[in-house]
């Protein structure tokens, strides 16, 4: 069997200087491994036409696949396709649909369609497009000498969707290697702990891959293996959720596209059941990551920041006494946040938090990271202290991820 070595190539200054992370190698790696293609190098290089020119003779020399992101918009330092028909001694071919799309989608937006736009509808005349369900930047594949060259936007979602819909099939195809993935989702247990916990499971099985993949105090674990068949892979998937779920119930809830604001609504859409949210230091992020998902305005009753104790009195009734005796970063006053927010919308279900985000505000007795965060319907209530970093941000999206999982728990206790 052939095997295929790949080499990707970012784009842009702004990576080199630092001010962006490049998170596009990265990803392309992990797709690519999934297939079985290694990476054997990565490279990130300026807005530069020797440079760009220079990193593919180099790569073509080296590897059968190559990956180039970034430089495909409309403005003068966006030089990747005119280097491109340089490199490849090709022009530019003019995409009337794409034109008249781009038109179109100005036309509607209220924006006046400028000539230097009208790039975003040329492309080398040597390459095959690649449609970009996310941006106006289409992708490209260009063949060279039985080499394969992949071309893509440097926004990080315009390029991961041209990878997983469009290059990891071709790519696929091309290698006759077809590869079955489950991810497996987690929150509030340490990546070692889930390691040790599921590494007797996932040694039993022959001819997997398993990557672990933390993220704001949740851990991925995706699970990939060669594909046999729709049937036998779904009962290879249905069969290692299952042994995986089951070892920490609390903490790993859903696989695949069935992430915590997925899985919340769906769980109140079953009980045809509706929610709202009081927060404090979150801001409102519990609840737009609940109206993230369309058809949210089904469950979703209302949500209340109230990040001042005068408005947590006047909006959601909490007792001044309250605050005085216990403080606002306390399981008293959330109490009092989730019968309030019960009351004054009319939902079914309640989530309250209030907390230290952080770097500062925090006490002796509660220091930054503090978070209180509560779950009710109209019977129970479910409080809990959480201690998170000194990160302000990651504070507020751990605290919000961990409030959706209390809900999920909530809803999954509540069946019936």
């Amino acid at each position: 069997m052939t095997i295929f070595k790949a080499i990707t190539i970012s784009i842009g200054d702004e990576l080199l200087s630092g001010k962006t992370l490049d998170s596009n190698n990265a990803f392309i790696s992990k797709q690519l491994d999934l297939i079985g293609i290694p990476v054997i190098k990565k490279m990130i290089i300026g807005d530069v036409a020797a440079d760009i020119k220079d990193s593919l003779d180099w790569a073509f020399s080296q590897s059968d696949i190559v990956t180039l992101t970034g430089g495909l918009g409309p403005t003068h330092d966006d030089i990747t396709k005119s280097v491109l028909c340089e490199y490849f001694h090709v022009g530019l071919k003019l995409y009337p649909d794409l034109l008249a799309a781009l038109k179109d989608r100005f036309a509607r937006r209220g924006f006046k369609f400028s000539e230097s736009n009208r790039s975003q509808a040329e492309y080398p005349e040597n390459a095959t497009l690649l449609h970009n369900p996310m941006g106006t930047a289409q992708g490209m594949h260009i063949q060279h000498e039985g080499k394969h060259l992949f071309v893509m936007a440097g926004v990080p979602r315009e390029m991961e969707a041209v990878t997983t819909g469009q290059i990891i099939p071709l790519l696929s195809i091309l290698t006759k290697r077809f590869i079955s993935k489950i991810d497996i989702y987690s929150i509030g247990v340490p990546e070692s702990t889930l390691y040790e916990l599921s590494k007797p499971v996932f040694d039993e099985y022959s001819n997997i891959k398993i990557a672990y993949l933390p993220r704001q105090g949740m851990v991925n674990i995706r699970v990939s293996f060669p594909s046999r068949s729709i049937e036998e892979d779904h009962a290879l998937s249905d069969e290692i959720y299952a042994r995986i779920r089951i070892l920490k119930p609390k903490n790993i809830y859903g696989r695949d596209e069935e992430e915590l604001p997925v899985l919340i609504g769906r769980l109140l859409l079953e009980k045809q059941a509706t929610v709202a949210t009081a927060e404090s230091c979150t801001g409102g992020l519990v609840a737009s990551l609940i109206t993230d998902i369309s058809g949210s305005s089904e469950y979703f009753q209302s949500g209340f920041v109230t990040y001042a104790n005068a408005t947590k009195m006047s909006v959601l009734g909490v007792q001044e006494q309250t605050l005085l005796d216990h403080g606002a970063v306390s399981e008293a006053t959330v109490s009092e946040m989730l019968t309030g927010t019960l009351n004054r919308s009319g939902a079914d279900y309640a989530i309250a938090i209030s907390g230290v985000a952080g770097p500062t505000g925090g006490t002796e007795e509660k220091p930054v990271g503090t978070v209180y965060i509560g779950v009710a319907d109209r019977v129970h209530q479910n409080i809990k202290r959480f201690q998170f970093g000194k990160d302000r941000i990651l504070n507020k999206e751990m605290s919000a991820f961990s409030a959706l999982n209390l809900l999920r728990l909530l809803l999954e206790e509540t069946k019936g």
